[in-house]
């Protein structure tokens, strides 16, 4: 003969759904935000974004040898090559005004991967933070919006000039099966203590 009290079932399903609601209020809100962060500095890695797939980025003019910005990093002291293309119409070679003069111009700059300057720090800005019902996940850096959707830009203050979208935050499919599948194992990891 079996028998079951059904009033205890009723205390375990009861107890269980505590579990799991302290689970969505508590740890899950984190997990969505450690995800996501990892999920869109990947991107930096990648070199573009992906949402259900890779969407490499256009790569920037300071790696591309035709373009005036080849090399280009603020500040910098290197000589400019002669075959650079600012230097294409003039005849003579290099020759610094004065000692240690600034060329803005550097040959580490050229082999950097795009949306990375001399620091990571669009990378690093990438932060989460939690709300009641919602995890949000952006970056605090001025400059993040509009690499991340594209749009026209003053360049050093003086002329304006078109940046194309890399985006690096956003919705991701991937990201989300990512989560959703963290998720339902965490939660399975609950019932099975129950």
């Amino acid at each position: 003969m079996y028998e079951k009290n059904f009033t205890e079932f009723g205390k375990d399903i009861a107890k269980l759904n505590k579990a799991v609601k302290l689970y969505l209020t508590k740890d899950a809100p984190r997990i969505v935000g450690v995800e996501a962060v990892n999920h869109f500095k990947r991107s930096f890695n990648d070199g573009g974004f992906t949402n259900t797939n890779l969407i490499g980025w256009k790569r920037s003019k300071r790696t591309d040898s035709g373009s005036i910005w080849y090399g280009f990093q603020y500040g910098a002291k290197s000589p400019v090559p002669n075959n650079h293309p600012r230097r294409w119409k003039t005849k003579s070679a290099y020759k610094a005004r004065k000692p240690n003069a600034i060329t803005n111009f550097s040959p580490a700059a050229i082999s950097r991967k795009t949306l990375t300057g001399s620091s990571t720090a669009l990378r690093d800005s990438i932060r989460y933070r939690i709300e009641p019902g919602k995890t949000i996940v952006s970056s605090n850096m001025p400059y993040a919006r509009i690499h991340n959707e594209g749009g026209t830009a003053s360049v050093f203050g003086k002329g304006r000039a078109e940046i194309p979208k890399r985006q690096f935050i956003g919705h991701s499919t991937k990201l989300n099966a990512r989560i959703k599948q963290r998720i339902l194992k965490d939660i399975s990891k609950l019932i099975k203590k129950q």
